[in-house]
This record gives C-alpha cells, structure tokens and sequence, in this order.
C-alpha cells in the first residue's frame, strides 16, 4: 500500500519537472584535426617560465631542503632555507675558483715566462722551477737589459743542467751537489768542460764577485758553447 502511494507521488513530480525541447545539434570532428594543431604556438610543454638560472638553481634547493626536512612541497618557505641557500652558493663559488687556479697552477706556467710577462717579478733562487718552467733565452735576455751579469751567469748555469738532464747526460735534483753530478758524466771531455764552467759559477754566484762586461761575453760564449753542442748531440 505504501509502494502504490510511493509512485504515485514520483508520477505527480515527474509532471511538474520541466521538459528541455530544444533541438540539439550533433557535432564531429574532423579525422586530421590534430595536423591544425602542430604549430609551436600550441606547444604548452616547453614554454620559457621566465626564471633565471639563479632563481631556477634557488627553486631546486629549495625543494631539495623541503624534502630533506620534511616539509610539504607547498609549504613557505623556512628563514633557514635562505641561509643554507647562501651557504651552498659561497661553496659553489669557491668551488669553482679553486677548480680554475689549480688548472692555471697545472699549466707549466709558460705564459709568465713567455717574452711579453719576461718582466715578471722571478725568484732567481728557485732552481727547481726555473728548470721545469723558465724560458732561459727570454730570461737572460731581460737582464742583460739591466746589466745584471751575475744573474745571467746563474741562468746559463741552470740552463746547461737542464740540458744535461734532458740529454740524459744528469739527473737532476734540486738537493744535488755539482760534484755529484759531475761523478754521473761518462764523457770525459764533456766533465772536463763541466767541471770548468761549475768552477766559474760558483766563483760569481757563491762567491758574489762582480762580473764586468769582458769576463761576462767570456763565460757566456763558454756556456752557450756547450749547450749549442748538447742540444746537436742526438
């Protein structure tokens, strides 16, 4: 009995619901519709958001520090997080600074010995740099401009050792003496002018005796004598 009452009320309210007459038009889309839509204008995938890399680089530690610290990825962000973030980037600076002095530092370091930075401040008591990286002809050059004959007498010492241990005549180390290496020549001509040339050095260098013009042009032609002839020696 309360079923027949149940329908018919939803009868009586179905009547009273308004019925949509209008007329409905079935539309279809063209089979090659996507081929309008190819273009780069409706490309949404790789629009430019207009970020800098900075403030790009700022985003991903952020979000980097909001999953290490457990927070919600829309959650503002922590004062901490801007002090962390200077932190990182100061370490990244420093980072890369000391990634390009130490490749400068690697670099044999020729272009401060080259002819146009031969005026470089040098330390002429720096043997075992002068032997790996100098430019002897550049240098000796410069301080004949000056007239520093005692200076020039080192580097042509240091020179002839270097073409000694290139020759493979020496082996050179800085705490050697010159009468070790004098022990490792086996050509007794060459020792014999070796010997002569260490006696002249240690006499103006050690000895810091004054070197005029004469005896300069001298010891000069001695010198370069005897690399001229290390070096054409295969």
């Amino acid at each position: 009995d309360s079923f027949v009452r149940s329908s018919d009320l939803l009868k009586k309210m179905y009547k009273t619901v308004a019925t949509d007459t209008a007329k409905i038009l079935v539309k279809s889309f063209d089979k090659n519709f996507r081929s309008r839509y190819n273009d780069n204008d409706f490309d949404y995938g790789n629009q430019n958001s207009g970020l800098t890399f900075w403030q790009k680089f700022k985003k991903w530690i952020n979000k980097i520090l909001k999953k290490i610290f457990g927070l919600a990825p829309d959650a503002p962000e922590p004062k901490y997080n801007l002090i962390i973030l200077k932190t990182l980037s100061a370490l990244l600076i420093l980072s890369a600074l000391f990634v390009i002095i130490r490749v400068l530092i690697r670099r044999k370091g020729r272009w401060f010995l080259n002819k146009k930075n031969a005026a470089l401040p040098l330390d002429i008591n720096d043997a075992e740099n002068l032997i790996k990286q100098a430019d002897f002809e550049t240098l000796i050059a410069e301080y004949e401009k000056n007239n520093n004959n005692r200076f020039c007498i080192r580097l042509y010492f240091l020179w002839l050792l270097k073409t000694l241990q290139d020759k493979k005549r020496i082996v050179w180390l800085p705490d050697k003496t010159n009468s070790e290496y004098l022990n490792e020549i086996q050509n007794e001509q060459l020792k014999t002018e070796f010997a002569y040339l260490c006696y002249l050095y240690d006499y103006v260098w050690y000895g810091e005796f004054y070197v005029n013009d004469t005896d300069y042009v001298k010891a000069k032609t001695a010198f370069l004598r005897l690399i001229g002839e290390e070096v054409s020696n295969e």
